[in-house]
């Protein structure tokens, strides 16, 4: 699952600066381009960023100051640092002022993507922990968010823990799930049912689900016993 972030590149090299922010928005991010950190309150303003990805040498204010000033007023926002200078001091500095990434120049644009990526999915991590209630296991699209970690769903498992959460008090008839499924009753998908439950029900086990997950009601169906937050 990609996540389109607001990045706001400053960089001086108009070049590169260009090159960067087509390719960033080739991936389908929205990329707010500036030359100096003095652009940003003109050209940014107003802008929510998720992403800053800041290079060092800069006219004016550098990239060293603008991170750790950034840093303070937005103290989740992520700062990726791409600069030519590579000495170890300079990366120590750089993590001081706040960098999540330091990247040396030249930087192949897969391993920037990647840091991109990567501080995507903490973002999503955090804003998943701040919206589920306690306890609760985290559908997102296909994946599958616990204490225990991530689960990959199969889209018909998806789709069954999905009626599962919306269904009242987590209740689904047998008639229900067969017709989920598109399961005819009369040619023993009985079985066939028992079987798809009970390969889910292991998935919320090694999401981070406690006890029994899912329970059978004898003669009527399955009820679902783990909360599930939803997430679009």
């Amino acid at each position: 699952m990609v996540a389109h972030l607001n990045i706001v590149l400053v960089e001086d090299n108009d070049d590169l600066r260009e090159l960067t922010a087509d390719a960033l928005r080739t991936e389908g991010h929205h990329v707010v381009a500036l030359s100096c950190a003095e652009e940003l309150e003109d050209r940014a303003r107003g802008t929510s960023a998720d992403l800053f990805l800041i290079d060092l040498n800069l006219p004016g204010e550098d990239g060293f100051s603008l991170s750790r000033r950034i840093r303070n007023v937005q103290p989740l926002v992520g700062i990726i640092i791409v600069s030519a200078r590579s000495d170890l001091q300079d990366k120590v500095v750089g993590y001081d002022c706040g960098a999540d990434f330091y990247l040396a120049k030249p930087v192949p644009f897969a391993e920037l993507s990647a840091a991109i990526k990567s501080f995507a999915r903490r973002r999503m991590a955090r804003q998943m922990e701040a919206v589920s209630p306690e306890g609760a296991l985290r559908l997102a699209q296909r994946e599958l968010h616990g204490q225990r970690g991530q689960v990959r769903l199969t889209p018909p498992e998806a789709n069954l823990l999905t009626a599962f959460a919306r269904a009242p008090a987590g209740k689904l008839e047998n008639w229900q799930l067969l017709e989920l499924f598109g399961l005819d009753p009369a040619d023993g998908s009985k079985t066939n049912l028992e079987v798809r439950i009970t390969r889910l029900r292991k998935k919320l086990l090694e999401a981070g689900a406690e006890g029994q997950c899912i329970e059978a009601l004898r003669n009527v169906g399955y009820q679902l016993l783990t909360p599930i937050h939803l997430l679009d």
